[in-house]
């Protein structure tokens, strides 16, 4: 690998404003010395991944730190150590990824990319990604909801794959997200009022709509759609949800999905958007969602909201509890009060 980038972008010159997320140092979710146990911890809040040291572990130390505004979720990982991460298929969002510390090899959408802090990657929901971190590595990321995303664009967008930190339009989304992560009083708004939530994330996502270049994904799926594929598309869906309506509670990926309705990844991807207009893990957590709320309408004896999300396949409470809200209008503990 190639030597240590700038350390971060506060080095940048003054063609942008510096980015230093302090705010996200308190919201760390974990610190750990086991790449097993950090793989495991960050499955819980993105997807499962594989992790793999790249040379002889020195026993670095990992950590994540995240926080949710809207349907984005922003965060910082570090593995102390030279890492590969291998997602087969990133499932139902985007990721941005940079990095504020080292370097990284990067290939999303088969493209070949170098992230630092000058530059980093947007992967596509359903495309693998694949990065060799150096050991100094802390990646800034960003997961951004499918559904949240097309929510303000009207339609499926894939953007372009390489992230140019340093490009002259991009520089107010650079501004807006290092104001939120440095003002203790713009996060404490966002995380106590939900309206001022759904504000800034519309402000995050069309100032990035504005300054990092995407394509409309539509014509691209309606061409590749074979002949007489409606059918076929229909009974795909229809095994995949039932798969997912026997194992809604266990640890699904979308690549298990998959496997259970007979198709490859990206012919189940396009399959549920022809026929319910959503991705396979949307599909998956609106099924949970209802299962929860039935739980918690049924307010059995000494049960609680932590324990309905766990048993309907939610690892992160808090996510829960935003993916309840945004559903049905109340939160989960709303409904179980009012079921007692």
């Amino acid at each position: 690998m190639r030597p240590a980038a700038a350390s971060s972008l506060d080095a940048l010159p003054a063609t942008g404003t510096a980015f230093a997320p302090g705010l996200l140092r308190a919201h760390r979710l974990f610190e750990s010395s086991d790449l097993d146990d950090a793989r495991e911890r960050i499955s819980r809040v993105m997807q499962p991944h594989r992790l793999q040291a790249l040379e002889r572990p020195r026993g670095g130390r990992s950590h994540m730190d995240f926080v949710r505004v809207g349907g984005i979720g922003l965060g910082t990982i570090r593995f102390g150590e030279t890492t590969r991460v291998d997602v087969s298929h990133v499932e139902d969002y985007h990721l941005l990824m940079f990095c504020l510390q080292g370097h990284a090899e990067v290939r999303a959408d088969d493209r070949p990319l170098q992230a630092d802090g000058r530059r980093g990657m947007v992967c596509a929901p359903g495309s693998r990604f694949v990065a060799d971190l150096s050991p100094d590595c802390e990646q800034f990321v960003l997961r951004l909801d499918r559904r949240m995303l097309e929510s303000h664009t009207g339609r499926p967008l894939r953007f372009e794959a390489a992230l140019d930190l340093q490009r002259p339009a991009l520089q107010a989304w650079r501004a807006q997200l290092h104001l939120l992560l440095s003002s203790d009083a713009l996060m404490q708004a966002v995380q106590a009022s939900p309206i001022v939530a759904a504000e800034m994330e519309r402000l995050l996502v069309h100032l990035l709509l504005a300054g990092q270049p995407w394509t409309d994904d539509v014509p691209l799926r309606i061409a590749a759609r074979p002949a007489g594929a409606g059918a076929s598309q229909a009974a795909c869906v229809r095994r995949a949800v039932a798969h997912m309506e026997a194992h809604a509670a266990d640890a699904l990926r979308l690549a298990d999905i998959a496997a259970a309705a007979g198709v490859s990844v990206r012919t189940l991807l396009d399959a549920f958007h022809r026929v319910r207009d959503e991705s396979p893990m949307q599909t998956l957590r609106d099924l949970r969602l209802e299962r929860a709320r039935q739980r918690l309408r049924a307010s059995e004896d000494g049960i609680t909201v932590a324990a309905v999300a766990l048993d309907c396949g939610f690892a992160h409470l808090s996510r829960f509890a935003q993916a309840y809200r945004a559903r049905f209008g109340e939160s989960p503990s709303d409904t179980l009060r009012a079921a007692g």
